[in-house]
C-alpha cells in the first residue's frame, strides 16, 4: 500500500501564487467574491504555518489596507471594489454579510487589531440584515428592503461577526448598540431540522452537511450549542446523521459500498467493524473514505471539513474514520502541484475553495506540520488566542 503524505512544499507554492499572481481566468466570475478567495489563500499560508515566514511584513500591510479599502461609509465591508472601479451607484455596491466576515477574519488571520473596523457601523446593520423569522438576508437592497437567501450561510455570518465584534462580554466598545434577535435566530435553526436529523436552509428542505456546520458554528459562538442553552433538543441523532455521511471511495480495485458497509456508521459491541476493516487492509485493500454533504451523492473534498467540522464543534471528531478520510484527502484529491480538487477524478484541477478546505479538514485532523485551526472561525487557534488577547476584546463587560 502506498502512504498518503501531505507534499507541504507543493501547497506553499499553489497558496503563493494564488496571492501573489494573477488568478486563472475561469475565476473571473467570482470577482465580486475576491475577499472571500483572499481569506482562503491568507488562512491556508497561516494553516500551513508560513504566513510568517514566507510573507513579508510589506506583503502583510498592502494586504491588510487592501481590505479595509473595502470598507464601506455605511458600515460592512464590499466584496470586491470592482463595482466601485467601475462608478457603480451605492445601491449596487452595498456592504454583504459575507464580504464583512470574510474580511474580519482576514484581518485578525494577518495580525492587524481591528482598530480601523467600524465596529459600530457593522454590528448596526446586522438587525437590519435579520428577518422576521429570524432568518439573515445577504446585504440590504433600496429602501434597506433585505436581499439574498435565507439560509444557514448568513445566519453563521452574522453571529461570527457578532462574536468577532462584541468581545468577551457581548458589549465592550459597542455598548449601547442594538443586538440582533438571537432567540429568532435559533428558533430559526431548530425549525430546520429535518426528519434525518440534518439541519436544511430553511423548514422542510433536504439535510445539507454544509448548512448543518455553519448552523452549529453560529449556535456555538452564540452561546446557544447545547440543549440546555435552547439549542438543538438532541446531539445524538444528529451526530448519527454526520457520521453517516462517510462514504468510500469505489475503485474497481479496492473496497466497494458492500466492503465497507457499516464501518463507519455505527460500531459493534463485539468490535466486528474493526476486524472487518482490519481485513480488508491485511489483504492489501486501502480504504479511502470522503464524506457527501447530502444522502445518496459521491464523496466530496469540501465536506470533510463541513462534517469534521461540525463533528469538531460537538466534540465527536473521533467518531469517524480518520485514517481512511486522510487517505482519501492525501491520496485521491490532493493535486501534484498542490491544492486539492473537488472530486478524485483524474484531470480535477484544485480550486480554491476545496484547497483550502481540503487542508482545513487535515488541521482538524491534527496534520503533522500543520497549525490547529479552530472549528467554528476557520481561522487558526493562534489567529484567535491574538484576537482574544486584545483589551478591547477581553476587557469587554
Amino acid at each position: 500500500m502506498s502512504t498518503a503524505i501531505l507534499n507541504k512544499p507543493k501547497h506553499v507554492k499553489y497558496w503563493l501564487r494564488c496571492l501573489k499572481t494573477c488568478l486563472p481566468t475561469d475565476y473571473t466570475s467570482t470577482d465580486l467574491s475576491r475577499m472571500t478567495l483572499g481569506f482562503f489563500s491568507i488562512a491556508s499560508v497561516d494553516i500551513l504555518g508560513e504566513l510568517q515566514k514566507l510573507t513579508t511584513d510589506e506583503d502583510r500591510t498592502r494586504w491588510i489596507d487592501w481590505t479595509y479599502s473595502n470598507q464601506l461609509s455605511t458600515g460592512g465591508f464590499r466584496g470586491s471594489p470592482a463595482t466601485f472601479l467601475y462608478g457603480a451607484s451605492p445601491q449596487w455596491d452595498p456592504p454583504s454579510l459575507p464580504a464583512s466576515f470574510f474580511a474580519l477574519v482576514t484581518l485578525v488571520t494577518l495580525g492587524d487589531e481591528l482598530e480601523r473596523v467600524d465596529k459600530r457601523g457593522l454590528l448596526k446593520l446586522l438587525p437590519k440584515m435579520q428577518r422576521a423569522n429570524g432568518s439573515f438576508g445577504e446585504w440590504l437592497g433600496p429602501g434597506e428592503e433585505v436581499v439574498g437567501g435565507s439560509d444557514m450561510r448568513f445566519i453563521y455570518c452574522a453571529s461570527a461577526i457578532r462574536w468577532i465584534l462584541r468581545g468577551r462580554g457581548g458589549c465592550g466598545v459597542v455598548d449601547g448598540v442594538l443586538d440582533f434577535d438571537v432567540d429568532r435566530c435559533i428558533d430559526y435553526i431548530k425549525s430546520s431540522e429535518t426528519y434525518d436529523h440534518g439541519i436544511s436552509e430553511k423548514p422542510f428542505g433536504e439535510a445539507h452537511a454544509g448548512l448543518t456546520y455553519c448552523a452549529l458554528s453560529a449556535m456555538s459562538l452564540l452561546g446557544r450549542l447545547h440543549p440546555n442553552t435552547g439549542g438543538i433538543s438532541s446531539h445524538d441523532n444528529l451526530i448519527r446523521w454526520l457520521v453517516s455521511r462517510q462514504v468510500p471511495f469505489k475503485h474497481q480495485d479496492g473496497c466497494n459500498e458492500e466492503d465497507y458497509e457499516d464501518l463507519v456508521i455505527e460500531s459493534t459491541a463485539d468490535g466486528e467493524h474493526e476486524r472487518k476493516k482490519a481485513e480488508l487492509e491485511s489483504d492489501g485493500i486501502p480504504i479511502w473514505a470522503g464524506f457527501n454533504g447530502r444522502c445518496n451523492k459521491r464523496g466530496d473534498t469540501c465536506y470533510s471539513f463541513w462534517v469534521g467540522g461540525s463533528l469538531d464543534v460537538l466534540k465527536k471528531l473521533h467518531l469517524i474514520d480518520l485514517k481512511a478520510n486522510r487517505r482519501f484527502l492525501l491520496e485521491k484529491t490532493q493535486h501534484f502541484i498542490g491544492g486539492f480538487s473537488k472530486l478524485p477524478t483524474p484531470g480535477s484541477p484544485p480550486d480554491i475553495m476545496h484547497s483550502f478546505l481540503g487542508l482545513a479538514a487535515l488541521a482538524l485532523m491534527e496534520e503533522e506540520g500543520l497549525n490547529r485551526i479552530d472549528a467554528s472561525l476557520c481561522i487558526t487557534m493562534h489567529a484567535k488566542k491574538r484576537l482574544m488577547e486584545l483589551d478591547w476584546w477581553k476587557n469587554a463587560s
